[in-house]
């Protein structure tokens, strides 16, 4: 058994209206009565609410109204006691823990809020609570309503069907396995977590490796390239090395050839462009005395006349000079036309040999279809090398889920489990008189359904059912204990005989550390009233809650006359 969790005061109030509840709680049975809708369900349902469980909300929508102000105290064992102190004002929780100052959540009214999730992950460590549900494909920390689930019969489904006090929980993925799972001890939620990711990833990579091994072992072209790969491989090599030399030579001949061609087009270009000078200057612009436009007159000074006769001189020399080197690259036509041969020839030795290669053969295959397969065998290589990866990682994780239990090992366990289940339930069911059921699966914990009974049958089922869960849940070393709280413990119509029987049974059936609280309707006029129960099963022993005075109707609040301002102070003071 981990952490236990004892309540000691709940105290409720409401500055606007001028009403408060106040009650202290024993370590042992407490017995919460009152004229039916007085507000039993109610005080209940608000200490709930004021851990955070926004389920109860809808439920206490009229007591909300009136802007009530929620505090509880209590004392956690871990094993040394520490008190902790939970003040709730609609969507803020402030707690204090020992001496420390209060952590304050503001926003938690949502259960997906980021400041509700800050909520349920500090109460859940400080509650010693590692349970991890599914939610959206993912593992996170389970809700509050989780935490308090197994100590928990609500008067209105509670008693109808086993775990279902809290909604939404059904929606939750693989929530009866997990949940039972992690308060058995059968799994831990971090071996859980891991277990499933590595699985997960087990399965992805298996089936990654069967597409992968399919592919190469049905493909013909990649057995092919690797049988023929290497004979092709030295007939290239042999290729390779003649056809860099001829082709490298055949690049040097090209390249001369363009540089005579460009000469010889660079001087032709230059001579008619000075061909055309000459003819301009040939103009003696000098003897001309009117511009042949305007009809001025023109003057002449010697600089000009200096300037244009030396450009005529100079054209003339450059014409000449030009006239002489293109007859000496003419002159040179032997030489070009040498490259020109040069050229064809080792042109026609590089185009043989490529389409000889081409030609080339081995078991009928080409060079040009070995190419291709060239790049299924980079493929096929590929292949290997990621089956390999893929191999040695299926390997790692198959060592890594070693550590944990495997399958079949959780399914022992669970049986295990089940049947020592039923060896209590049966014992249970028997001392309250319940007729016992034909079918094994009604007392196996993972296999039961709904149990097929009504009325006081289908509650004492019940009752016995969750005693002797909370029983054996105990027994697992780390789950926390919370006090078992029973709502309308005689929902029904209930003889007087089954009512003596389901307290009589709760007494025999009490632990010493575990805080006990029961709600029943009595009244002023009741025959049987708490205080006579309390007599005649629990020597007096029990707390008496009593909810009004037994006459009123929504009747948990009361008038409040000024008996409680320091506490309130104190309380506001947590809250601030």
């Amino acid at each position: 058994m981990g952490i236990s969790v004892e309540y000691n005061k709940f105290f409720a109030y409401s500055g606007k209206e001028g009403k408060y509840f106040d009650s202290t709680f024993s370590k042992g049975i407490n017995i919460v009565h009152g004229k039916n809708t007085s507000g039993k369900s109610t005080f209940i349902q608000a200490l709930h609410y004021t851990f955070g469980i926004n389920d109860e909300k809808r439920k206490l929508a009229d007591l909300l109204t009136e802007s009530v102000i929620f505090r509880l105290d209590l004392t956690i064992h871990n094993p040394a006691p520490t008190s902790v102190s939970i003040v709730r004002d609609d969507e803020i929780i402030s707690i204090k823990v020992g001496e420390q100052q209060p952590l304050k959540f503001i926003g938690i009214g949502g259960n997906n809020s980021r400041e509700h999730v800050k909520l349920k992950v500090f109460l859940s460590e400080l509650f010693g609570f590692n349970l991890q549900l599914e939610y959206d494909n993912e593992y996170k920390p389970a809700s509050l309503e989780a935490m308090f689930l197994p100590y928990y019969i609500a008067q209105d489904v509670g008693w109808v069907y086993r775990h279902k006090s809290f909604r939404g929980l059904d929606f939750v993925k693989n929530f009866k396995n997990d949940f039972f799972d992690y308060f058995l001890g059968i799994t831990n939620n971090y071996d859980r977590l891991e277990k499933t990711r590595l699985d997960r990833e087990k399965k992805d990579l298996e089936a990654e490796s069967r597409l992968l091994h399919k592919i190469e072992q049905n493909s013909k072209k990649f057995k092919l390239a690797k049988m023929k790969d290497e004979a092709f491989t030295a007939k290239t090599n042999e290729y390779i090395e003649p056809y860099k030399e001829n082709k490298s030579e055949l690049i040097r001949l090209e390249k001369e050839y363009l540089s005579i061609c460009n000469k010889i087009t660079l001087l032709e270009e230059s001579r008619k462009t000075l061909l055309r000078v000459r003819r301009n200057l040939k103009t003696n612009i000098l003897a001309t005395e009117k511009c042949p436009t305007c009809s001025h007159t023109l003057s002449h000074s010697v600089e000009d006349t200096y300037n244009f006769l030396q450009d005529k001189n100079d054209t003339e020399k450059q014409i000449k000079e030009l006239n002489k080197n293109i007859k000496a690259l003419k002159d040179s036509q032997g030489k070009l036309n040498s490259i020109i041969n040069d050229i064809d020839e080792k042109r026609q030795v590089v185009e043989q040999d490529y389409y000889e290669l081409l030609e080339y053969k081995v078991d009928d295959v080409t060079l040009d279809s070995w190419l291709k397969n060239k790049v299924n065998v980079e493929v096929s290589g590929e292949l290997n090398s990621k089956l390999g990866e893929i191999t040695s990682r299926i390997l790692d994780i198959e060592e890594e889920l070693s550590k944990f239990k495997t399958d079949e090992a959780v399914k022992k366990e669970r049986r295990n489990a089940s049947y020592s289940f039923k060896s209590t339930f049966e014992k249970y069911a028997s001392e309250l008189q319940v007729k016992p059921f034909e079918d094994d699966r009604f007392y196996l914990l993972y296999d039961i359904p709904a149990f097929p009974r009504q009325g006081v049958e289908l509650l004492k089922t019940l009752l016995a059912y969750n005693f002797t869960f909370v029983e054996t849940i105990k027994k697992t070393e780390y789950v926390h204990v919370l006090p078992f709280v029973l709502d309308a413990i005689f929902e029904g119509d209930f003889e007087d005989e089954s009512k003596d029987e389901i307290l009589q049974f709760i007494r025999n059936h009490i632990s010493s550390d575990q805080q006990f609280i029961f709600s029943i309707a009595d009244s002023k006029s009741n025959a049987n009233s708490a205080t006579s129960y309390n007599e005649k099963h629990f020597e007096n022993n029990a707390k008496l809650i009593c909810i009004g005075d037994n006459s009123k109707q929504r009747s948990f609040l009361t008038e409040y006359h000024g008996q409680n301002d320091e506490y309130i102070n104190e309380t506001l003071d947590i809250l601030s």
